[in-house]
């Protein structure tokens, strides 16, 4: 499917939105009452892509406190774009917006695991600048200062 990216908005996800989620909560077989549930702690972040009135993209994850260092660090559990809109460019630009939000508001950096095979997401960590220095294990960490 051809989508215009500059149709596609990115936001924080907010409880009011979990009712508009049902296409991708099916997709993820995630219950709305466990989003909910997830969504009430504050440290759990939840960030959704739209497109049109339509929630087409979900990123979710922690925000987590380290012993030597002050500010938090985002750790991206999940990112997933419903299947008919995958390889269009909204994986990169929820992405993106989700590493733009983390340097705006404070976070030391953001990280996400992967599997080296998972080529795709692979290059969508690179593209935001993601970097890899581990030669026995994959963790993209984006820093911020």
């Amino acid at each position: 499917m051809i989508i215009d990216l500059n149709e596609v908005h990115c936001k924080l996800l907010a409880k009011k939105d979990v009712s508009q989620m049902n296409d991708v909560l099916e997709e993820l077989e995630i219950e709305p009452t466990g989003l909910i549930s997830f969504l009430q702690h504050s440290q759990n972040l939840g960030f959704i892509a739209q497109y049109h009135d339509k929630i087409i993209g979900f990123i979710y994850g922690y925000s987590l406190m380290s012993l030597d260092n002050r500010a938090p660090q985002l750790l991206i559990y999940s990112v997933d774009v419903l299947t008919e809109f995958q390889n269009s460019g909204i994986g990169s630009k929820l992405f993106q917006y989700v590493v733009d939000y983390s340097k705006e508001n404070g976070f030391s950096e953001c990280f996400v695991i992967t599997d080296k095979g998972n080529k795709r997401a692979c290059r969508i960590y690179e593209k935001a600048g993601g970097k890899n220095d581990f030669e026995d294990e994959i963790v993209y960490v984006i820093k911020h200062a």
